[in-house]
């Protein structure tokens, strides 16, 4: 035979050997070393229930089935890892002379229990004191290293006993890999990628530990995580470790709510809350969520500022310093469930009567300081404040200093209560040189008065709709205003006597789209009751008209009611009261009525007796005049 032949032969005889060693060599018969050498290495009960097959290329392998590593003492599980197989590869040569080099371990079907205990102690440190009360041998864990580990189709459980809080990741299917260096430790980057399932949905992962054997004995490491999914898109760079994570977070969410619900704290039904993008410091501890220096925009608004969520009380807490852009309220009130403010702000115009969505206020508690640059309420429009507000219990107490509103600058105090059956309101307000206009057009609908002046108002209400909380308003207040006018209608004309009293017409020039009161000032102070306003000290001073009034307002039908008593006074021009009010132009005491959008006018008849003898003694009035034989002309 040539000596190739043999050589041949030689080799055959080689890989038929290593090919026949696993059915010929009985590694059951290890059983009891393995699991003492493992044992001793974890510091924790190895146990290997099934049957051990073994393989010799590319690597030494051994396939172990339903496999178990015991959990610290006093544990309410004893097993901290069970798994249906777990298939060993490690290097030969390294084997011969003791030492355990891993090149890839796979766990089938692994169920993985991490728990804190009510001291703070982790049960995946593994250098710890053994039953025996032998030395720990801390060196162990770092003669075994692997440089490839899979986890197929696993289930990992966290349990806090501090907190009370659990969590469960299922479907955990990963790749990890350290480098292969000659000196096998677990001191080495650890890099990740994979997917798994949190609540019902499945997470993208991939990542790096710079240190994973630290994050084994209880330290803190570098970290990189990016999370991709239905729910978020997330990428962190920071520290993790059994004190928490910390560092830079970059997170979107398709909604806030559905994110909310998926870690379970469910928001109430309701409107907005929609796509959301946040970046910031990150914090997390022991159920505590910290966001500092943080950019987050969602409902197109603009939020920069410090956040914490406490995850721990029963209810979510939260607290927040910082600034937003702008803050409409209206559309969170509306009915409907939509996540597009749009849409929820045009539901609620539809529908007014629809019962104010307050729910949210239950659902949280509170303490918040905001810069405000724009705030829009029911009926109300800021355009700057400093918000200070506590929510407890569903009571909010708001405290609104430095507004800015309708061209005026004050303050406002706003609570609302919804822990009771029925919600509860109550609001202050007091601003000066606002435009009464716009002011009045927001808060009552009234848009035919003009002027710059000061309102104070204190009021209460409760209600479930808009309609019942403005029938059951109660309160006082007062506002005062000059250099205005009212519009759609000319007071001084209205009071004209002739045409007025005894044709039961206004003069043409009184009512219309064209007619104004001129005003050099008016003031007046008001009471609510159950919806209804009343006054008894209106003035309103004309150029040449001193107008007192008093009478009511219903908020909730719009009707007005009100009585004016004229008084004649000087012109500014230094003209004679005569000159004022030539021949027939004498005011009488009048009234106004009806909807406040189309009122009526007309002559208080009680008062016309006294006027006309009045008139008739003072000369200011004619016979001539009264039966209307001479038309009087205002210049």
């Amino acid at each position: 035979m040539s000596r190739s032949a043999r050589i041949q032969l030689i080799v055959f005889a080689i890989v038929l050997a290593l090919l026949a060693t696993p059915f010929l060599v009985p590694v059951n018969t290890y059983r009891d070393a393995i699991e003492m050498a493992a044992s001793h290495a974890l510091n924790r009960d190895v146990q290997i229930r099934g049957p051990l097959h073994l393989s010799l290329y590319p690597d030494i392998g051994l396939k172990l089935s339903d496999v178990s590593i015991g959990n610290l003492p006093g544990a309410p599980n004893p097993e901290m890892i069970r798994a249906g197989t777990v298939v060993v590869g490690a290097k030969l040569e390294p084997l011969l002379s003791g030492r355990l080099e891993v090149t890839e371990l796979t766990l089938e079907k692994p169920v993985i229990r991490l728990e804190t205990g009510k001291n703070g102690e982790t049960n995946w440190r593994f250098a710890r004191e053994p039953k025996s009360g032998a030395p720990a041998d801390a060196a162990a864990l770092n003669r075994i290293g692997f440089s490839h580990l899979n986890i197929r189709d696993g289930e990992i459980d966290y349990a806090n006993a501090q907190t009370g809080k659990q969590a469960v990741l299922k479907n955990v299917s990963l790749s990890l890999d350290m480098p292969d260096v000659a000196m096998p430790t677990l001191a080495l980057p650890l890099s990740f990628d994979g997917s798994l399932a949190y609540n019902g949905e499945k997470l993208n992962v991939d990542g790096r530990l710079d240190n994973f054997g630290a994050l084994l004995n209880g330290r803190s490491t570098g970290a990189r995580l990016s999370i991709g999914s239905n729910i978020i898109n997330a990428d962190f760079m920071g520290m993790i470790g059994s004190g928490g994570i910390s560092g830079a977070l970059k997170m979107g969410a398709h909604s806030v709510r559905s994110f909310a619900a998926w870690l379970g704290h469910p928001m109430p039904p309701g409107n907005g809350f929609g796509l959301v993008a946040l970046e910031g410091a990150f914090a997390s501890r022991d159920g505590v969520y910290t966001l500092s220096h943080a950019h987050l925009a969602f409902d197109s608004m603009n939020l920069n500022g410090d956040f914490t969520f406490d995850t721990n009380p029963a209810t979510l807490t939260l607290k927040a310093r910082g600034n937003i852009d702008r803050l409409d309220l209206n559309p969170y009130l509306a009915p409907g469930a939509s996540d597009d403010t749009v849409t929820a702000a045009k539901a609620k115009a539809q529908n007014p009567e629809a019962p104010l969505s307050l729910g949210g206020l239950k659902t949280v508690n509170a303490d918040v300081t905001l810069v405000v640059g724009g705030l829009v309420l029911p009926n109300l429009k800021l355009d700057q404040a400093v918000v200070k507000a506590s929510l407890n219990n569903g009571v909010l107490k708001a405290d609104l200093s430095d507004i800015t509103c309708y061209g005026g600058n004050g303050k406002a105090m706003l609570t609302v209560d919804t822990s009771g059956a029925e919600p509860v309101f109550h609001h202050r307000l007091e601003v000066n040189g606002l435009k009464v206009r716009p002011f009045l057009a927001d808060i009552m609908g009234v848009k035919r008065i003009a002027g710059t002046g000061a309102v104070r108002l204190e009021i209460s209400s409760h209600g479930a709709t808009e309609q019942e909380i403005v029938k059951n308003l109660d309160g006082k207040g007062e506002i005062h205003f000059a250099d205005g006018a009212i519009s759609g209608a000319d007071l001084a004309a209205v009071a004209r006597l002739v045409q007025t009293v005894l044709t039961g017409e206004l003069p043409p020039d009184a009512a219309g789209n064209a007619a104004e009161t001129p005003l050099r000032s008016a003031s007046a102070s008001f009471a609510i009751e159950n919806g209804v306003l009343r006054s008894n000290d209106v003035q309103l001073l004309n150029p040449t008209l001193e107008i007192d009034g008093r009478g009511g307002a219903d908020l909730a039908s719009h009707m007005l009611d009100f009585h004016f008593a004229p008084k004649l006074h000087p012109p500014l021009d230094g003209g004679s009261k005569r000159e004022a009010l030539r021949g027939g132009d004498l005011g009488v005491p009048f009234f106004v009525k009806g909807l406040w959008e189309r009122p009526r006018y007309g002559a208080e008849l009680g008062g016309l007796t006294k006027t006309l003898v009045n008139g008739l003694q003072s000369g200011n009035l004619s016979l001539k005049s009264i039966l209307g034989t001479q038309k009087q002309t205002d210049h």
